[in-house]
């Protein structure tokens, strides 16, 4: 793992049954940028959360748009987390 990569936060919701569906969104975003992370964290939480943090900055927040995002979504918001080398 780099030690220098980014640190990915993900806040799921587990009385909603968030589970799968984090747990498919950060393999496929982590198939591409595996490499650049330095820790991943899923966060169990409840009241609906589907937050995301890259470095600890918000890149996505389901409580504030009121809606999942859409994959490729999700992936622009946290590749432009990324250092500009980074493949994405």
């Amino acid at each position: 793992m780099n030690g220098d990569g980014v640190r990915i936060q993900v806040e799921y919701c587990v009385p909603c049954s968030y589970l799968l569906r984090t747990t498919w969104m950060v393999s496929e975003i982590l198939n591409d940028i595996q490499t650049e992370v330095a820790s991943l964290e899923l966060i169990p939480s409840d009241s609906g959360r589907f937050e995301w943090t890259v470095d600890g900055e918000l890149v996505y927040s389901k409580a504030a748009t009121g809606r999942y995002p859409e994959l490729e979504e999700l992936k622009e918001a946290v590749y432009a987390q990324l250092p500009e080398e980074a493949p994405a």
